[in-house]
């Protein structure tokens, strides 16, 4: 047998070095290529279909006061599962965990002003905006994903037939070595690969959601320790926790390699070993008591670097061509200027004004607008709190915690019917409106499919309610959506009448988008009817009765303000 000469052997040992810094140049070219075609680029409309992005939501829950998380009801309503998916720009699950987070949490983005001081500095210094880029760009997609039950130290349990996994670890290395002396050895070396894959696949249907985040955290304190050396970012104070980290790394670099330290190369090899040696279990076992102690820190870590992609979005988001901005606080009441609804190609800019203690009826046809207009505004409100900034041109006052009450269906899962879904709507809506925290209530036909006295009665003593339950000087604010024109002269003394416009010409209904001040004035129903080609007599018939009704409801109105 012949081996290379030695200037062969040399020659590959200098080009090795040299190809491998090549690739990793192409590799550094390619990832900033795409960092600097994404920032302020708009995103495309999509849908949030990862189940793993509301992983750290749900480990964290319990934690989050109920009376500030966003709930079920206004997350549906609002459809902030698409909303979220569209506009996020972050590179890591981490990041996508933490944005679901922020949205869902009720948490302040101004609670940590470093990182509103990130975004601004990211927005001003490139250079400074690459090095993170590339960084969290260059981590996996997946970086995070499952991550979070092994920061619990309740769920890290030991069990005495654990120690079998490096029982059978060393009769596997054993084996191995002594096929060089007894090459029969080798079927004792399969059979000990197929024992061992079968007992890696039963341990990990036995230790379930503990395994999978073994692997997870050599990647995730690697991109914290790349971040961390970046100057501006060790600023933040997270350096004394990521070097607190360091024997978690150790006991998770039995696991996996973390692939931009190691090579894809490395780390792929690393996963053959996992099988044949069980290593993350053994290192579940050995690493238990590390791990019970130091969850809480790598818990900490984590979400410190998907707020660090959080940032990176956020400052991408303010570059856009669409007009963002930054909410100004003030007293009073809180204006929002030139605001539009993210989910919409090309959408129309409206205004509102959230004055506390006081309401807004919105009343018009149907397909005007006004639902839209609820759902824009309530975006607006918890993007404003959420990441510090509205899809608007402006925004001047405080902020406001959501709920609403805009899409409704029967819940057959509960065995509930609509009107019941209805119900327990409105009467939670009462409660949180006895809290202190101003909160901005959006309802859309209130009590729609009951009869109409009822409907007005209720509906006036519960929307008078929302403004009231908290005492005089309430702090919440209330916008309803109605096709009941009543409620405007009702509601007059605390609710001031907008209205969306329609007009009807030769192919039809046609709708401007925009709100205007006063209540509806159009009666587009019974010409629509005359435009579509109804029968004359059914046209003047329906004339005729609608004046009636006009002039039974003023002649009421004036007893009842006579009274």
């Amino acid at each position: 047998m012949t081996f290379p000469p030695l200037p062969w052997l040399l020659a590959i040992a200098v080009l090795m070095p040299i190809v491998a810094w090549f690739f990793q140049r192409r590799h550094r070219e390619r990832l900033l290529v795409g960092l600097r075609a994404a920032w302020g680029r708009v995103g495309p409309i999509d849908a949030l279909d990862d189940d793993r992005v509301m992983e750290a939501w749900l480990e964290s829950r319990r934690t989050v006061p109920p009376e500030t998380e966003l709930d079920e009801r206004t997350w549906v309503d609002l459809d902030l599962d698409r909303v979220v998916a569209t506009l996020d720009r972050t590179n890591t699950g981490l990041g996508r965990q933490r944005l679901y987070w922020r949205f869902r949490s009720g948490a302040s983005w101004m609670a940590t002003p470093d990182l509103e001081s990130l975004v601004q500095r990211l927005r001003e210094d490139t250079a400074l905006r690459e090095a993170i880029g590339l960084q969290l760009r260059g981590a996996s997609s997946h970086l995070g994903y499952g991550l979070w039950p092994i920061t619990r130290p309740e769920l890290i349990v030991v069990r005495w037939w654990y120690w079998a996994f490096p029982i059978l670890a060393l009769t596997m290395a054993g084996s191995i070595v002594g096929i060089v002396f007894v090459p029969k050895l080798v079927l004792l070396t399969m059979a000990l690969l197929l024992v061992n894959m079968l007992v890696r696949m039963g341990t990990a249907w036995q230790i379930p959601g503990l395994l999978t985040p073994m692997r997870q955290i050599e990647p995730v304190i690697g991109t914290a320790e790349r971040l961390m050396a970046i100057p501006e970012l060790r600023a933040l104070g997270r350096s004394d926790e990521v070097r607190a980290l360091q024997p978690l790394r150790r006991i998770s670099a039995w696991v996996s390699r973390d692939p931009v330290a190691t090579g894809e190369l490395i780390a792929a090899l690393w996963e053959y070993l996992n099988l044949l040696f069980i290593l993350d279990a053994n290192a579940l076992l050995f690493g238990a008591r590390r791990l019970r102690r130091l969850g809480p820190v790598l818990a900490r870590v984590a979400s410190w670097v998907g707020d660090v992609d959080v940032a990176m979005m956020v400052g991408s988001l303010r570059a856009e061509p669409r007009p963002w901005c930054i909410p100004s606080e003030g007293d009073g009441p809180t204006t929002v200027v030139g605001m539009w609804h993210p989910l919409v190609a090309e959408p129309v800019t409206n205004d509102v004004t959230l004055v506390p203690g006081r309401g807004a009826v919105i009343t018009g046809a149907n397909m005007s607008g006004k639902s839209t207009y609820l759902r824009t505004i309530g975006i607006t409100a918890v993007l404003a709190h959420a990441l510090n900034s509205c899809p608007a041109r402006s925004w001047h006052g405080g902020a406001f915690r959501v709920r609403s009450l805009i899409g409704r269906n029967d819940d057959l899962a509960a065995g509930k019917s609509y009107y019941q879904v209805e119900a327990d709507g409105v009467v939670a809506m009462l409660h949180d409106a006895t809290a202190s925290q101003p909160t901005l209530f959006l309802l859309d036909e209130l009590l729609r499919g009951t009869n109409t006295i009822e409907r007005l009665a209720a509906g006036e003593a519960v929307l008078r309610a929302l403004l009231t339950a908290h005492g005089v000087a309430s702090p919440h604010a209330v916008i309803v959506a109605t096709h009941d024109g009543e409620l405007v002269s009702m509601l007059a003394d605390c609710y001031a009448p907008f209205h969306f416009r329609e007009t009807i010409g030769p192919e039809g209904l046609s709708f401007d988008y925009h709100r205007h001040e006063g209540p509806a004035s159009t009666r587009t129903a019974i010409a629509l009817l005359e435009a579509t080609g109804a029968p004359a007599a059914v046209v003047e018939a329906a004339r005729a009765r609608a004046e009636a009704l006009d002039d039974r409801s003023a002649q009421a109105q004036h007893q009842s303000s006579g009274a």
